[in-house]
């Protein structure tokens, strides 16, 4: 049986002033990936927006507890931000900024870190000014997704699934725990 549910595509491809981004989401079961068409120029402007949702198109979804290698295609999937976990910035010279951040812009503090985030342990590299900001960037920092670098990160309920990424943007609105200086 056909759905006559519509999902609204947020902007005209067809608009010279955008381009299209690709995205690689995590929430708490699948991996989703597809690509956006916005002005934006990077993965954080887009998830640190005002809008609620995105809406991907060319989207591959694979689950992430079962070991099934071919995932779900279809020509648009919407994602609520808050179901968001992890982001994989697939633009190369956000990856570039971020993993430099600390030379380029005088931050005077790399802090390795542990995270819990519901399924997923994330070890990775917090850029901070001070010693305090690791409570003022999880608690008062008005963006919901943040960088971390040199990332390593396991999916617990099917451990065998771990990766490795120069930059992931967590949603640190889902932080449960967060070790500073572990390795």
């Amino acid at each position: 049986m056909m759905s006559d549910i519509t999902l609204p595509v947020e902007t005209n491809p067809y608009n010279s002033a955008e381009h299209e981004l690709p995205m690689e989401l995590f929430t708490d079961f699948y991996r989703i990936t597809g690509s956006i068409f916005t002005s934006i120029k990077r993965t954080n402007g887009v998830l640190n927006g005002d809008s609620p949702h995105l809406v991907l198109h060319k989207v591959i979804t694979n689950n992430l507890v079962r070991n099934i290698d071919s995932g779900i295609e279809s020509q648009y999937a919407r994602i609520d931000k808050k179901a968001i976990r992890l982001a994989v910035p697939n633009e190369e010279a956000e990856n570039e900024r971020l993993a430099g951040h600390n030379r380029a812009s005088g931050f005077s503090l790399l802090r390795r870190v542990l995270m819990g985030m519901g399924n997923f342990e994330i070890s990775g590299n917090l850029h901070l000014e001070q010693e305090t900001e690791i409570e003022t960037l999880l608690l008062h920092r008005t963006d919901s997704f943040i960088g971390i670098t040199d990332a390593h990160i396991i999916y617990l309920p099917n451990p065998s699934r771990k990766f490795t990424t120069s930059t992931v943007l967590i949603n640190k609105n889902h932080v449960e725990f967060v070790c500073s200086g572990a390795y």
